[in-house]
């Protein structure tokens, strides 16, 4: 089987299957994957911040603007909105003896990921996300299962 393709820090990859795509050392950066399960197109955007500052051009990065930039990039490789289903890896609250403003980015990652996809109408499915250890996620498009593995603890699918 072929390795999975590697997503960085505000990237975002689009494939079909049977491809697989991976996001690794999620910290309180959040994975939003995208997929439609009748054409087994979708892909994932690695969210670094919450929300984006006036007149960005790095959409990718910022949780406000990567779902809408990830479901225009899905669609046009031929998913259909109506069958999308979303889910949502990461998030953690890496430093949780920090100050509240730098503890709590993974949870506000999570919430504007998750105020995105309401506002774009596409339904949650599945998550992993909080707690205060990093994960990495693995997307088999052929399937549309998240593999997650968390540091010292045991693997799950969503």
């Amino acid at each position: 089987m072929k390795e999975p393709e590697l997503v960085g820090i505000a990237q975002m990859v689009v494939t079909k299957a049977p491809e697989r795509i991976c996001c690794m050392g999620l910290g309180s950066c959040v994975a939003v994957f995208l997929y439609d399960p009748t054409t087994k197109v979708g892909g994932v955007a690695h969210v670094l911040l919450p929300r984006a500052p006036q007149g960005t051009k790095m959409l990718t990065k910022y949780a406000n603007t990567a779902v809408g930039k990830l479901l225009s990039e899905v669609l046009v490789k031929g998913a259909r909105k109506e069958h999308l289903r979303a889910k949502l890896v990461g998030g953690a609250q890496m430093f949780p003896n920090l100050s509240i403003s730098v503890s709590d980015i993974g949870k506000e990652n999570c919430d504007e990921a998750k105020k995105a996809l309401r506002q774009l109408g596409i339904r949650l499915a599945g998550e992993d996300i909080h707690g205060t250890r990093g994960r990495s996620a693995t997307f088999d498009l052929e399937t549309g299962r998240v593999s997650i593995t968390t540091a010292f603890s045991d693997s799950r699918v969503i």
